[in-house]
């Protein structure tokens, strides 16, 4: 009798499912897998912020976070005040075979450029074992996403849709539930942080917490709290504080030429070429040239295009991509890089009012400083530094949005009397490194709360969390 062979099948296993794996997260995040719920909250505040800026409306945003009172997990919504999420968008963001941005391959002084944040913001609650849906609301449609990883690794998602109810000024909304016993999450901080780096926007932070109202304790100074059958409410509100004349970079600004090397300037006209291949428009290369900042004038875009004759749109450089570097030979030559005053500031004005409302302050001390980096790239940086009687709190901020932990930590930092590795070193050698007792604790002396914020257009991350930069030579990285 001949023995039966077994003919084994080849099996195609999707990598989309790395998106709603721990392990995985933590890659793509650059967070460890207790840091999560703070990514989400993070990936989501940046998010609104931009939708709102994009748009042309003051940011009213909202956190709010409610705790089940039958368990160790808590509701996370961050909504706003801008148009929501379109329903094309919701359906490329659960597209786990490609990313998404607007942003990955311009260079520009805007938050992050991670072109997978919410999709990694629908992967977290999956990854922390909680299996409620994922709730996006806006555009009058609400999306009600539950995915699923089946035991071949394939990932399936469910996903609903329905009338969105109206909720005032907030009119888009994420919301997620996420685990709280093993997460270092501390939200209070998140909202203080972004309110503190942008002076434009209005936002409100509210807990509700589980249980009776005596078995908990508000640290937080300020603000309402307001009693009610299922726990109490802590509420901050952070109101706007920019006058008439304070300006930031806005993600619809042109950007420039001169922010760009001729590796950036391929990738983002061959990420117009694969658009246009995959159904999308093949750009003239005179719209694209007056695209930038210094060119929008026919004339300017005329004068560029001879620089490449030949090219009329941007397919055109498919099979001659060395032709790039000519082009943006021309448009470096027929424009002039923006002063920095386009980047604006925070300003010493909003810091203080933030410090005041936190901390007991006794003086408030504020500097910032403009130059170029050796790549010639263009940064402002900014400090203010509060003394207390009190511990406070250690704020980093890159372009208007706050980062987990030190920017230039490992960069060599020399002052007159001395020198120091990253932001934190420095600090701690000038005596001025907070010595908080809560969140993002330090062991200094002093008794102060400090804010740092860098502004800059093309900032090179040495790290997946979009935390750790590098100014040395910006401009030679692609």
């Amino acid at each position: 009798m001949m023995q039966r062979k077994l003919e084994r099948t080849t099996f195609e296993t999707s990598r989309e499912a790395e998106y709603f794996d721990a392990r995985e997260l933590q890659a793509m995040t650059g967070q460890s897998k207790s840091n999560f719920a703070a990514v989400a909250v993070k990936e989501l505040l940046d998010n609104a912020l931009d939708a709102c800026e994009t748009h042309g409306v003051e940011p009213e945003l909202k956190l709010r976070v409610v705790e089940d009172p039958h368990g160790d997990r808590h509701r996370i919504t961050v909504s706003d005040n801008g148009p929501g999420i379109p329903d094309k968008v919701v359906e490329k963001v659960l597209d786990y075979s490609v990313r998404i941005s607007d942003k990955a391959a311009y260079r520009s002084p805007t938050r992050g450029a991670q072109g997978n944040a919410l999709k990694t913001v629908v992967g977290i609650p999956y990854a922390l074992e909680c299996r409620e849906p994922v709730i996006i609301e806006g555009t009058g449609v609400r999306h009600e996403i539950k995915p699923w990883v089946d035991p071949a690794g394939s990932l399936r998602i469910a996903h609903a849709k329905s009338e969105a109810p109206a909720d005032g000024i907030h009119k888009s909304s994420v919301s997620l539930v996420t685990t709280w016993a093993d997460q270092s999450f501390e939200p209070s901080y998140w909202a203080a942080a972004f309110a503190m780096f942008n002076p434009h926007a209005t936002l409100t932070y509210e807990h509700e917490y589980a249980g009776e109202a005596e078995e908990y304790k508000i640290r937080r100074a300020g603000g309402a709290i307001e009693h009610a059958k299922t726990g109490i409410t802590d509420r901050e509100i952070y109101k706007r504080s920019a006058g008439e004349g304070w300006r930031k970079y806005m993600p619809t600004d042109l950007t420039s030429a001169h922010w760009y090397n001729p590796q950036a300037m391929q990738r983002l006209v061959f990420s117009h070429i694969a658009e246009a291949e995959n159904g999308g428009r093949d750009v003239p290369l005179g719209e694209f040239i007056r695209e930038f900042r210094g060119l929008s004038s026919p004339s300017k875009a005329k004068t560029v295009r001879a620089a490449v004759p030949g090219i009329e749109h941007l397919s055109d450089f498919a099979d001659q991509p060395q032709r790039v570097a000519d082009l943006l030979s021309a448009m470096k030559e027929h424009s002039k890089g923006p002063n920095h005053r386009i980047f604006g500031r925070v300003g010493p004005e909003h810091f203080e009012a933030m410090f005041r409302r936190t901390y007991n302050v006794q003086e408030v001390t504020y500097q910032w400083t403009k130059d170029y980096t050796a790549g010639g790239l263009p940064y402002i940086f900014e400090i203010a530094v509060a003394i207390l009687d009190e511990p406070g709190d250690l704020y980093y901020g890159i372009n208007y949005t706050p980062t987990f932990d030190d920017p230039l930590e490992g960069t060599l930092l020399g002052g007159p009397k001395f020198k120091a590795r990253g932001l934190k070193g420095f600090l701690q050698h000038g005596h001025a490194l907070p010595r908080s007792e809560g969140y993002y604790s330090f062991r200094s002396p002093a008794e102060v709360a400090v804010t740092v914020h860098i502004i800059t257009p093309a900032p090179v991350f040495l790290d997946r969390g979009k935390t750790r930069i590098q100014l040395n030579d910006a401009q030679e990285e692609g």
